[in-house]
């Protein structure tokens, strides 16, 4: 029997057995005890589900109550790879118009009774917010973008306000793909809603006036005191929602040849006739002397040798008489203010009109926005290289020539006379500050009333054309004082623009109302009619306040 010493080698076996043994179980013990937090941080990625969830967007209101936009969450089918199978499917539950939206977009809205329906069977169903409104109200509201952001009017103006706030919302998946555990669960908080000046009330019926009228036009209604809008009218506007437009009708739109896009109360350039001639009342009264002028139905300018040189006519040929300017504000004297126009010059036209912020926007809150032209002789030499005739002041004087303004422009400057050289701001936000400057001329209180018993005379003086008011017939009946003027502005090419713009109770002002009807060919026949029936429906409707009823002069 030998002594031989065992074979060390057959203890390898064992001793990398033995390496591996603890190998594996160091390994368990780091993955599942030292570093548990950081794979179950990996594992959860991997296993997570974010979600993301944004909040409605605000709902503007009218001052009446009504929503003017607001947003809905409407159930939409989703299928991002469309099969014969869905096909065969879904023609039970949705319309053939659905399913070719269906095909052409992935996705398609459906109603409540269909999302229930087709979540059972396991189709992707997802809200989606949807904007509404009111094509009319296009010009005041404006429309959003598809990432929902305002775009135009007031929704671009309180977008930031309007706008909901994203949320995120965070669960675990099982291995098997289905949900096990939220985490976080996030809900989008809705944008704040917006109350608005406007009247839906006044605003509907404003706008319906005008549609039956059919001719492009405007109408604004503001409260002369604060400078609300209650309504802004521009005619015509888009007969459809323009929110989520579909591309071949927003085409139509852009080229309708009316412009239904256009906001022609701000946007839109005109010559304001005869409703400008309180700019050069004011300027007679405050630096001319002419006193009375004797209208024969033609001025005849005459050269400083006395020679004719000019021949300017009356709107009313057989003429007014001897005039004042009371009588001249009344029944609208061309010739009186032919001649007050050279009596003060057009430098004091000028100043007065800058005054009255007649050089500037309104600053109303919605985009678009354009002022007018107010030409002076320095303008004339840069933009036409001409120089500035005894003609041009002429006709400067009467609103004629090349001045233009935009509506909202002539309505503020008839609220700053209402109050008495007090420019309020047009404001369409209750929420916004309300805006005040004083007019920098002095203009006494006997002068004021000088202008406003003038204009007074224009709706409650019944008479021939040669000494009536020139709205005292559509006016005739009104139980309260409407202060207001008449235009009739001739154009390059067509009719002359038909303007009324008048504020009541003259003496302790409420309201204002402008028409513009283009080429409307009479402030007096055309445009003063409608102010009336706005009138109506204001006083109708319990809009004034009765107290402040005036007996009217000359009835």
């Amino acid at each position: 029997m030998s002594n031989r010493a065992p074979n060390s080698r057959a203890y390898i076996p064992f001793i990398v057995f033995a390496f591996m043994f603890v190998y594996v179980i160091y390994g368990l013990i780091k993955v599942q005890i030292i570093d548990q937090s950081k794979h179950k941080v990996f594992f959860n990625e991997l296993m997570g589900r974010s979600t993301y969830t944004k909040g409605l967007r605000g709902t503007i209101y009218s001052s009446d109550g009504t929503k003017l936009a607001w947003s809905e969450r409407v159930p939409t089918l989703v299928v991002k790879s469309y099969t014969a199978d869905d096909e065969k499917i879904l023609r039970k539950y949705i319309t053939d118009d659905q399913l070719a939206i269906l095909k052409n977009t992935g996705s398609v809205e459906i109603t409540w009774e269909q999302a229930f329906l087709l979540q059972s069977l396991k189709y992707n169903i997802v809200l989606k917010e949807v904007r509404k409104s009111y094509g009319f109200l296009y010009h005041l509201v404006g429309s959003i973008n598809k990432d929902g952001e305002g775009m135009s009017g007031l929704e671009y103006v309180y977008n930031e306000v309007l706008k909901g706030r994203f949320a995120v919302s965070y669960g675990i998946k099982s291995p098997g793909g289905g949900f096990e555990q939220g985490v976080i669960e996030g809900i989008g908080e809705n944008g704040l809603d917006l109350e608005t000046t406007i009247n839906f009330q006044l605003q509907k019926y404003t706008y319906d006036l005008l549609t039956q009228l059919a001719s492009p036009s405007v109408i604004i209604v503001s409260k002369v005191k604060t400078g609300d809008i209650l309504a802004m009218v521009s005619y015509p506007a888009p007969e459809v929602d323009l929110n989520n437009l579909d591309p071949v009708t927003w085409d139509k739109l852009l080229n309708d040849p009316l412009n239904p896009l256009l906001n022609r109360a701000i946007s839109s350039v005109y010559p304001p006739g005869s409703t400008f001639k309180v700019i050069t009342a004011i300027a007679e009264l405050l630096y001319g002397d002419i006193g009375s002028v004797n209208c024969g139905g033609i001025y005849y300018y005459r050269d400083s040798k006395g020679r004719i040189t000019g021949k300017y006519k009356d709107w009313h040929l057989p003429g007014h008489g001897l005039v004042d300017l009371k009588k001249a504000l009344r029944v609208s004297c061309n010739v009186y203010f032919y001649n007050a126009a050279l009596d003060v010059g057009v430098d004091k036209i000028v100043e007065v009109a800058k005054a009255f912020y007649f050089d500037q926007k309104t600053g109303i809150k919605i985009p678009g926005e354009v002022a007018g032209t107010l030409p002076t002789p320095q303008w004339k030499e840069e933009a036409l290289n001409e120089k500035w005739y005894p003609g041009d002041t002429i006709l400067y004087g009467i609103g004629q020539g090349f001045l233009s303004v935009t509506p909202i422009q002539m309505l503020f400057l008839y609220n700053t006379i209402a109050n008495k050289g007090l420019y309020v701001a047009p404001r369409l936000a209750l929420n916004e500050e309300i805006q005040t400057k004083q007019v920098e001329l002095k203009i006494s209180e006997g002068q004021w009333d000088i202008i406003i018993d003038g204009l007074e005379q224009v709706t409650t003086v019944q008479g021939s054309a040669a000494n009536g008011g020139t709205a005292a017939s559509s006016f005739k009946g009104f139980p309260i004082v409407v202060a207001g003027k008449t235009g009739t502005a001739q154009t390059h090419s067509g009719s002359p623009h038909a303007w009324f713009i008048g504020f009541a109770p003259s003496r302790n002002p409420e309201y204002s109302v402008l028409v513009l009807i283009e080429n409307g060919e009479s402030g007096g026949h055309y445009a003063a009619p409608i102010a009336r029936k706005v009138f109506d429906f204001m006083y109708q409707n319990g809009f004034f306040n009765k107290n402040n009823e005036e007996k009217k002069k000359g009835e």
